[in-house]
């Protein structure tokens, strides 16, 4: 599968419950300056997620970077969130939660609205990533 990277944007947070708003905030802006707000609701949903987790399980800073792929027949938002962290392994699925807890959701919505995502760890701590699929390959720019 031949995957080309046609733009990229990434920004560095601090660990702080702000954090998440900001992130929302950055990657709107950046999907209409791109031309893809129809991609907007599903992407803020899972940066805010992504970055929650960050800032509650990792260490700062945290930085989000967010793509736009070309691939054969499609056209790919990539989200990835990674921090300092030694973060989830990977090795489980996200558990069940209580359907009146407050908390515990994200990665379940995450992998609802995506067309993908996982994680890996880096050298310095974890990443997390996520695609949406764009509706016509020629959204790319």
């Amino acid at each position: 599968m031949s995957r080309t990277v046609r733009t990229t944007s990434t920004w560095i947070l601090p660990a702080t419950l702000e954090s998440p708003g900001q992130a929302r905030q950055q990657v709107a802006d950046r999907l209409r300056h791109w031309c893809h707000s129809q991609l907007a609701d599903e992407a803020v949903l899972v940066i805010s997620e992504l970055v929650t987790n960050a800032v509650r399980h990792g260490a700062s800073p945290v930085w989000h970077t967010l793509k736009i792929i070309r691939e054969a027949a499609s056209c790919i938002i990539r989200i990835e969130v990674g921090d300092h962290g030694s973060g989830w392994d990977g090795s489980r699925a996200p558990q069940s939660t209580a359907s009146d807890a407050c908390g515990g959701r994200g990665l379940h919505l995450v992998e609802a609205l995506t067309s993908r995502w996982g994680t890996y760890r880096l050298p310095h701590g974890q990443l997390v990533w996520a695609e949406l699929t764009a509706a016509s390959p020629h959204d790319c720019l």
